[in-house]
């Protein structure tokens, strides 16, 4: 009893192992080589032995036979394990009666398992029958006896041991105790003890071979031992082999054997025609040889089994004969049709199979090939080839090993956003199974996956909240079966929702704004924070879906006035929060007064329009006007300036004493800021026409040396300053900045010099001067000259850096809207200012990261809209291309040098589409094409190589764009040109090769599935932005699916719509025909295939094909996409 618990408890640690973790699965004992090495077949039953030694058994369980402890029978191959104190047992034979069997052990030792009615396991009278194989115990004195073979009857069995001596036991052997092995003494003729080398048994018949090889009768159908005298034409039969077939039912007994010259001899009834002697009656009691030939010579046999009333031999040449019964398809050839001996070819597939054994049974039959792979035919229910029903399986099949999978997860309870990893092991008894295996969420296919060398399987993703029920299902290989596994149950929480702190910077009375630094907590594993967002009133979380300001970055955000404001928190999971806050110590100060305009122009010249006084008007807001102030130096009312009503004018006088230049006017009140008028001061000469410069320019002059504005033979007008037209200002932070402010009046001068010049642009040279300067321009002048020419482009040059701004991509009325002033009261400020060290440093950092160096510094170019102390910077213009220039001096001659947008917020830098060129002064300069006002740097990049490429066709290509910062490898040293590309990796270098930006746009909704850390999300939302590239659903953008090359086409096309050179490219259907699969290419796709086949960046592919739906490979997008940069200029 204490045996038994310890062995099933031992049972229960193993599989509880198995099951936790499968990838520690036991090595099968197989793994190659001969599979099984005998059969064993009586009845309903059968047995093999594989050649580790190990029992398997199909068929019928009833009486517990299989020793597995049940009464289960199975339909496929089941192996047995039996133990012996815990030690496996290895087996050398197994026979099987009808519901019993005998194993004969490695050590000679006999085992027992199934029906013992009677008494045929030999275990003892009264017996029960044992479920469970059970070692017995025969001795004959001292020590156990030692066997060397085995049979088995109906209900009898016979054994052999090393002596030769028969033991018998069971049904009608009339021992003094049937029911134990008792020793036979058996005497030939001549009264010696006989000494036996084999026996054989079936049904109700046992034959056997003694040392003299003679054939003996030991049972039919009760034991009665007697010798056959075989005479072959005067010579006695010497005989190698026997077998014992079957009548059961109707007949007598089927005896066969193969003499020491290869003949086949057969005794006992022919009604099927089993003796083979091409008869169908009559009975043999004596053995006799059976005539055989193969095209009329004598066959050689060298093993012979005899099945119920059918015989299956093989010759010595390996081929296969059977006759005799063949209603259930037994022969294997076919047919149900009985027949004397014949060949039966064998295949697989087409190529031939030669048995090396074969074994009859009760309307079945069995084949061992080479490889001792088992083959079966006849009757379905027998085969162990996962059938039932008693069908007909008339050609040898191979039978296949039922598998053991099974499932694990790595959690069984999740939060969303958590990954569960799903790990199948499939466990074989030979070799480790192949193939694939498939996970399902209940019916639903989650993926399929192919085993490892091991067996082993995994598939990690993130399951949607609820209950789910997982499967893995094994599809079986050339020796498995297909089989599904256990149910592994999972739940699946979704998180708590985020929660919101919120801190304000102060809660004591204060006038100015308040700044609330925002905290939000999330919960469960792999969950974050998606966004955070914040709106005024009192808001509910619907209202946060497509309105609020973005401060996920930031942290934080700054409140003006009093009143309710909501902060909106949302997870990965989708889990949403709002937080409700009050603000009530925010105390008002006065109204600011306006004055309007607060600019204007004032000329000395008196002949001049701007020769007069110069009004403007307050707007007091509740505060008294109380003085004017020039640098400090107050202004004398009545003598230069006056008031009337809400008017003040300053006075020609005043102002003919103003040097050249800009004058600052400050206007206090008695509450609020003060207010600036800034006046600009020249005395301007009329010309008498054309100058005689030597550049042959038109020139007119403000005083010298202020400004020079002259027509460019190239082109355009050159509006030149020198220093002394800078102002000196200081902002509120304190900053102290050096500002050209280019006059109303010289912008109406230039608006009439572009009527002769050649193309309507416009630059202003400022040299020699402070690196960090501002030029300011007057909105209304700027409009007007949007308005009479709309393509006017204005540009700016510094000594080290040069910016384009074209008129009429700015909402000049709507910047003023946005400001609450006037249109006249409106200022564009641009500047090209070197980055801070810090940023420097940062660039230098990511330099020694991705292989550049920076060449002299970085450049921050910026746009602002300026009015009354307020600001709006204008970073991004659509899809508009304007030029930027930075100066610099190479570290070599020969240096790969580009030039790159920095994304502070990010800390990234990407290509920004570069030309390299030289001023008229000989300086290197690299010329930028960008649509939007950022920090970039011209840089000298390392070549890059990876060792993949070597002596593939787009090395050359993909090397030049890797060089240029374009594209990156899948590894630092490994492109993978031949893999497929997605739609996330082809959006990202769409969005690099146009220099976009990816600044983070709070207004943008984005994609449920692009996860906002994901590497790829800003560069998607900026293709998504530009119209690159649409979402598969209205929240879904796939990032991860492969993208063919017709939807590549459509995408290089739109992107070729955005530069002003690819927009002029045509789209022309015809040029499809020179496709045979035209006819493939959709409809949707036709158009921009058109256009990328014309520009030359799509070729067709071998064979006069475009394949549209193929997927596209890196090295394929990387070519293509070097000849979109330059089919639209964008690269050197």
């Amino acid at each position: 009893m204490r045996k038994t618990f310890i062995k099933s408890w031992i049972i229960a640690i193993l599989c509880a192992v198995i099951t936790a973790c499968p990838l520690l699965q036991p090595t099968p004992a197989a793994a190659a080589g001969t599979m099984f090495t005998s059969v064993s077949s009586e009845l309903n039953t059968t047995f093999a032995l594989d050649a580790d030694g190990r029992i398997w058994a199909w068929g019928s369980n009833i009486s517990g036979q299989f020793g597995n402890g049940t009464t289960s029978g199975s339909n496929t191959p089941l192996l047995l394990k039996v133990l012996d104190n815990e030690t496996p047992v290895t087996f050398k034979e197994i026979k099987n009666g009808f519901n019993h069997a005998i194993a004969l052990d490695t050590s000679g030792r006999l085992w027992a398992a199934g029906d013992n009615v009677s008494g045929q396991l030999g275990l003892g009278a009264g017996t029960p029958p044992a479920l469970s194989w059970t070692k017995l115990n025969v001795t004959d004195g001292s020590p156990p006896v030692v066997f060397q073979k085995i049979a088995c009857t109906r209900s009898s069995t016979f054994a052999l041991d090393s002596n030769g001596k028969l033991w018998i036991w069971g049904q009608r052997t009339f021992t003094a105790d049937p029911a134990v092995p008792i020793r036979q003494t058996i005497n030939d003729g001549g009264g010696t003890p006989v000494v036996f080398q084999t026996l054989e048994a079936n049904d109700e018949f046992a034959f056997a071979i003694d040392d003299q090889q003679h054939l003996w009768t030991l049972f039919q159908p009760a034991y009665s031992p007697s010798q056959f005298t075989v005479m072959d034409g005067g010579t006695e039969a010497k005989f190698q082999a026997i077998s014992a077939g079957s009548a059961y039912g109707t007949g007598p007994f089927l005896g066969l054997a193969i003499d020491t010259n290869g003949n086949i001899w057969s005794w006992g009834g022919n009604d099927q025609g089993q003796l083979g002697d091409g008869g169908i009656s009559g009975s043999l009691w004596a053995p006799a040889k059976v005539a055989i030939t193969d095209n009329g010579n004598p066959v050689t046999f060298v093993h012979v089994s005899g099945g119920l009333k059918h015989v299956l031999a093989l010759d010595d040449t390996g081929n296969m004969w059977t006759w005799g019964l063949n209603s259930s398809g037994q022969f294997g050839d076919g047919t149900t049709v009985n027949a004397a001996p014949h060949k039966v070819p064998v295949a697989d597939n087409g190529n031939p199979v030669q048995f090396a054994s074969v074994w009859g049974g009760y309307g079945a039959s069995y084949g061992l090939d080479a490889s001792g792979r088992l083959w079966s035919w006849g009757t379905q229910d027998l085969l162990g080839d996962n059938t039932s029903g008693g069908g007909q399986q008339k050609t040898p099949k191979k039978i296949f090993i039922k598998p053991r999978p099974a499932l694990t997860a790595s959690v069984t309870h999740a939060t969303y956003l958590e990954p569960v990893t799903l790990t199948a092991a499939v466990y074989g008894d030979f070799s480790f199974p192949a193939g694939n295996v498939t996970f399902k969420d209940g019916v639903q296919v989650l993926s399929s996956v192919p085993l490892n060398a091991g067996g082993n399987a995994q598939w990690s993703f993130i399951p949607q909240p609820g209950g789910h029920t997982f499967t893995a299902l094994y599809e079986g290989d050339s020796l498995y079966l297909a089989g599904t596994t256990n149910a592994q149950n999972v739940t699946v929480d979704m998180p708590a929702a985020p929660f919101i702190t919120v801190t304000p910077s102060t809660t004591a009375p204060i006038i100015g704004p308040v700044t609330f630094t925002v905290t939000a907590q999330t919960y469960g594993s792999s969950n974050a924070l998606a966004g955070l967002k914040w709106l005024p009133g009192d808001n509910a979380a619907a209202a946060f879906a497509s309105a609020g300001t973005d401060i996920l970055s930031a942290g934080t955000f700054t409140v003006t006035a009093n009143g309710s404001y909501t902060v909106y928190a949302k997870d990965l999971a989708g889990n949403e929060a709002v937080k409700k806050i009050p603000v009530t110590n925010i105390v008002t100060p006065p109204d600011n007064s306006t004055i309007s305009p607060s600019a204007a122009v004032f000329d000395k010249y008196a002949g001049a329009a701007a020769n007069t006084d110069v009004p403007t008007t307050l707007s007091l807001n509740g505060n008294t006007f109380t003085g004017i102030a020039n640098n400090a130096v107050p202004l004398v009312l009545g003598t230069d300036y006056t008031v009337s009503g809400d008017t003040v004018t300053i006075l020609k006088a005043y102002l003919n004493a103003q040097p050249i230049g800009t004058t600052i006017l400050t206007f206090t009140f008695s509450g609020g800021a003060d207010q600036m008028l800034s006046i600009a001061v020249s005395n301007w000469f009329p010309s008498s026409g054309s100058s005689s410069s030597s550049n042959d320019a038109s020139t007119s002059e403000t005083a010298s040396p202020k400004y020079e504005i002259a027509v460019d033979p190239a082109g355009g007008v050159v509006i030149t300053a020198d220093s002394s037209s800078l102002v000196t200002e200081t902002e509120p932070d304190g900053t102290v900045t050096q500002k050209l402010i280019v006059p109303a009046d010289v912008l109406h001068q230039v608006q009439e010099l572009l009527k002769d010049a050649g193309k309507p642009s416009i630059l202003i040279k400022a040299g020699n001067v402070d690196p960090d300067i501002q030029v300011q321009l007057p909105g209304e002048a700027l409009a007007e000259l949007a308005g009479a020419y709309p393509q006017a482009a204005v540009g700016v040059e510094l000594d080290g850096s040069s910016l384009e701004l074209q008129a009429s991509v700015l909402d000049l009325n709507g910047l003023a809207r946005r400001l609450g002033v006037a249109l006249a009261d409106l200022n564009i400020v641009t500047s090209m200012k070197p980055v801070s060290s810090a940023i420097g440093t940062k660039l230098d950092q990511l330099g020694l990261v991705l292989g550049f160096r920076v060449l002299d510094h970085a450049v921050d170019f910026r746009v602002q809209a300026s009015a009354n102390g307020q600001t709006i910077e204008l970073r991004d213009f659509g899809s508009k291309y304007m030029t930027r220039g930075i100066v610099y001096t190479p570290f070599q001659a020969d240096g790969n040098v580009i030039a790159v947008y920095y994304d502070p917020y990010a800390s990234t830098v990407s290509y920004i589409p570069t030309h390299l060129g030289a001023r008229s002064d000989g300086k290197k300069e690299a010329v930028m094409q960008a649509t939007h006002y950022s920090i970039y740097a011209a840089v000298e990049a390392d070549k890059r190589t990876f060792s993949d490429m070597a002596s593939h066709w787009a090395k050359e290509d993909v090397e030049q764009l890797a060089s240029k910062l374009i594209v990156n490898g899948a590894a630092p040293e490994r492109f993978a040109p031949d893999e497929s590309i997605t739609r996330a990796e082809f959006a990202a270098l769409l969005v690099r090769s146009l220099g976009l930006s990816t600044e983070d746009d709070p207004s943008y909704q984005g994609f449920a599935d692009v996860p906002a850390a994901a590497w790829y999300a800003p560069l998607v939302n900026a293709a998504v932005k530009a119209g690159l590239v649409n979402g598969v659903t209205d929240d879904r953008f796939e990032p991860g699916s492969r993208i063919s090359r017709e939807q590549m086409a459509v995408m290089l096309a739109r992107a070729l719509n955005l530069t002003p050179d690819g927009k002029n490219i045509g789209e022309h259907i015809e040029t499809l025909a020179e496709f045979k699969d035209r006819d493939a290419i959709s409809a949707w796709s036709q158009a921009a295939v058109s256009k990328t086949v014309q520009a030359g960046i799509i070729n067709g592919m071998d064979g006069g094909i475009f394949a549209p739906a193929d997927n596209a490979t890196r090295a394929q997008a990387a070519t293509m996409l070097k000849r979109f940069l330059q089919a639209v200029h964008f690269i050197e």
